[in-house]
């Protein structure tokens, strides 16, 4: 999931040089870097939020499926779930789901993502009682929505200069 160091491209190699700090995430046995699996079937906006959120300190896995996404779940610990609502092999509630059948604690470390106004996209999201980011959203905002969901601090005033990038328009309509 994480690439080598040498098939990176030159701009994901410039952003871990501009990266001031990692944000990290207290635990029983010392703190660990915020660790976030971003769950969205298109490659692109999955290739643009690993760029950006290692940008502002944080490891990213990736899942473009919801299979996929439960794979990764059943591997590795990650601190909070981002998920699409509408992915092709499934909705995103249904990752969740799955998700809390593995770790319980995923009900209160789940941010959902979508572009999808509709007031029934609303109502699923809203039976999850998650949060969620409209797209598109402002990066920082996301970062911030991420941090806070795990008990992290993450200030504006923390990130590097012109990282206020946002992922389309800078929207978001509920704050975590």
């Amino acid at each position: 999931m994480t690439p080598e160091p040498s098939s990176l491209s030159g701009l994901e190699q410039g952003s871990a040089h501009v990266q001031h700090r990692r944000l990290m995430r207290p635990t029983a046995d010392g703190s660990h870097p915020l660790r976030v699996l971003v769950v969205d079937d298109e490659p692109s906006i999955c290739q643009a939020l690993t760029l950006l959120f290692r940008w502002h300190g944080i490891d990213v896995l990736t899942a473009l499926s919801a299979a996929e996404a439960v794979r990764v779940l059943s591997e590795t610990r990650v601190d909070v779930l981002l998920i699409d609502l509408r992915l092709r092999d499934a909705r995103g509630d249904a990752v969740f789901r799955s998700a809390v059948g593995l770790d319980p604690s995923y009900r209160e470390r789940t941010l959902f993502m979508t572009g999808d106004i509709t007031a029934e996209a609303e109502r699923i999201i809203a039976a999850t009682n998650c949060p969620f980011l409209r797209k598109p959203f402002d990066i920082t905002l996301a970062v911030q929505a991420i941090a806070a969901l795990v008990g992290v601090s993450y200030q504006e005033s923390d990130t590097p200069p012109g990282s206020g990038t946002s992922l389309g328009s800078g929207r978001r309509d509920q704050t975590p």
